[in-house]
This record gives structure tokens, C-alpha cells and sequence, in this order.
């Protein structure tokens, strides 16, 4: 390939990965795309395009607005220039997060899903939906769980305030009834993302559970995940002593189910191991 197609590559490559990323940092830019072409060379593509206005240079200052908060103020960041008036129409159905009714807000979320690949959520945004997520609207809230879990998880963007994200997720955990009838998969999606963060509220629930539940059985799925593994094992010992203390009280079946859960954590921990990464987030949403 001549010099020229070697360079139009670039450029392109450049502009999709913008495109899939939003504002994205000049450092991480070239890490990205370090294996293609010399640092020098990846600059000077992003300065062509810069002037060419194909995309837009920020400067640290002026991404904060976003919530991201530069280390460095002599950062500079890149932006995808197309998708900035699908970003104004974005931010303008973002408004019906604040006031409006449930299926407004619905409405607005399948409004992002169909310029998912045009718009990029920034982290105060994240927040706002952090905010409308509740136990008393379980549709809503499992809508918002697959926008935020898609950009915590995939996309590697976390909303701005992380305590207000585990209080809401702790909350919906601890008022979402087992084997709810309205999207039942919805509690274990909240198990999975504050599996991602270690919170220990995923082991109180399931000692709630086995403790309680007559069929523990039902909600097994939720816990026997790779992602959900670190932190079972890390409670080895509380688990074990109610797995016994469940075998006295009589409660045979919600103990072998308990059994199976950590073995399979176990497990899970070895083969995460083995692959070099225990924090892995083992499946997608349902």
C-alpha cells in the first residue's frame, strides 16, 4: 500500500475510534493506535484533522464541563466534529431526566439508543441517570441498568459520583423482591455491577437469601458468576459457617445450593487466575 492509502487508513481509523469513544485524551489516542505508527506520526494525523475540521481539540479546561477531570492541564482531548450536533440533540432530550414522567423518560433513552453510535455519554451525564434509578418505577430503572452498565462495562466510562452509583445500587438490591414478576432479571444485573466495585452489600443479600428463601435455588444464577467469584471467596469463612448453621436449622436444599455457589466460585477464581485477570465481569446484562 503506497503512502497516501497508509495515511487515508489513519485518518479513518482516527475518526471510527473517536467516533466509538467521544472525548478522548491525545496520550490514550496514541496508545491505542501506537502499534500502527510512530507517536510523531499519530500527532501529526490528529493536527490534520484538527485544522481539516474532522475533529475538535479541547483543551483540559474546557472538558471538565464533561466531568472529566484532567491530571494534567496541559492534556489535550479530541472529539469526533459530526457528532457534535447529534451531542446538541442528545443534550437537549437529556432535559426530560429532570422533570418529566416515566415514559418520557423512556422515550429519551430509546432516543440515545438509536445515535448510540454517534454520541458518547460523558461521566455528569452517567450521573443523571444514576439519579432517576428506583425501586418504585422497575421498568425505568432496568432501561437505565443496560445504558449504565453498558458504559461502566464495555465502554470503560463511569459516572462522576461512584458513591451515589452503590447507594442507588445498593438501595434497588435490598427493595427488589426475589424473582420479581415485572423484568425479574433486573436484581441480578445490580449484583453483577456492584460485583465490578467489591461491595460486600452482594454478600448480605445472599446471606438474606439462603436465610429466608425457601427455594434459594431461584436466585442462584445471580450469584454463580464469575464476576460475583472474588467476593464469595473472600467471605469463604462467614459462608461456610452458614452453610452449616442452614444444615441445623434443617434448610438442606438452600445449603447445597449455598455449597454449589462458592464451589463454583472457587472455580471461578482458578480460572480467572490462569487467564491473569480476577476482576473479570463474566457476562453481559440479560
Amino acid at each position: 500500500m503506497s503512502k497516501q492509502g497508509k495515511s487515508k487508513d489513519l485518518d479513518e481509523n482516527l475518526k471510527e475510534y473517536l467516533s466509538s469513544y467521544g472525548i478522548v485524551k491525545r496520550e490514550d489516542i496514541i496508545d491505542a493506535f501506537r502499534g500502527e505508527r510512530s507517536e510523531r506520526t499519530i500527532i501529526r494525523h490528529l493536527e490534520y484533522l484538527n485544522e481539516a475540521g474532522f475533529i475538535v481539540k479541547l483543551s483540559a479546561k474546557q472538558v471538565k464541563k464533561y466531568g472529566i477531570n484532567p491530571t494534567d492541564y496541559r492534556e489535550k482531548y479530541f472529539l469526533l466534529k459530526e457528532n457534535t450536533e447529534i451531542k446538541k440533540h442528545i443534550d437537549a432530550v437529556f432535559k426530560l431526566f429532570n422533570d418529566c414522567d416515566s415514559e418520557a423518560k423512556i422515550a429519551a433513552l430509546g432516543e440515545m439508543d438509536t445515535y448510540r453510535n454517534y454520541y458518547i455519554l460523558e461521566p455528569l451525564q452517567l450521573d443523571i441517570l444514576v439519579k432517576n434509578l428506583s425501586e418504585k418505577d422497575i421498568e425505568l430503572s432496568y432501561q437505565l441498568m443496560v445504558v449504565i452498565h453498558h458504559y461502566i462495562v464495555d465502554k470503560n466510562i463511569q459516572p462522576n459520583d461512584i458513591n451515589l452509583l452503590l447507594t442507588k445500587l445498593r438501595s434497588l438490591l435490598k427493595n427488589i423482591p426475589p424473582m420479581s414478576k415485572q423484568r425479574p432479571v433486573l436484581r441480578g444485573n445490580i449484583v453483577a455491577l456492584l460485583c465490578k466495585y467489591n461491595d460486600e452489600t452482594v454478600i448480605e443479600q445472599l446471606v438474606q437469601d439462603a436465610e429466608t428463601m425457601e427455594n434459594f435455588a431461584d436466585v442462584k444464577d445471580e450469584y454463580d458468576k464469575l464476576y460475583a467469584a472474588k467476593l464469595i471467596e473472600k467471605n469463604r469463612t462467614k459462608l461456610f459457617n452458614l452453610e452449616i448453621e442452614l444444615r441445623n436449622k434443617g434448610k438442606h436444599n438452600n445449603a447445597k445450593v449455598l455449597s454449589q455457589i462458592r464451589d463454583q466460585a472457587r472455580k471461578g477464581i482458578d480460572i480467572a487466575l490462569l487467564d491473569g485477570n480476577v476482576n473479570t465481569l463474566g457476562s453481559d446484562l440479560k
